[in-house]
């Protein structure tokens, strides 16, 4: 599971481009996250150039901390 600081985000959708599983969306002026399509593999966290992304799995939280 993932979740988004949104205020940080700058909207250059890298994270839905790369989600294989369709997990995030660019919509409007917001990316939209559906947690059912979420396979936690991480690549979003790493593509993310505003470093907004957390990665949580199991009691551990990973991402890039700004």
């Amino acid at each position: 599971m993932i979740t988004i600081r949104h205020e940080g985000c700058i909207l250059c959708a890298g994270c839905a481009s790369v989600c294989p599983t369709g997990a995030l969306e660019l919509v409007g002026n917001k990316i939209e996250y559906y947690p059912e399509k979420c396979i936690s593999c991480g690549t979003c966290v790493k593509v993310c150039p505003a470093a907004v992304i957390t990665l949580r799995k199991e009691g551990k939280e990973t991402g890039a901390k700004k």
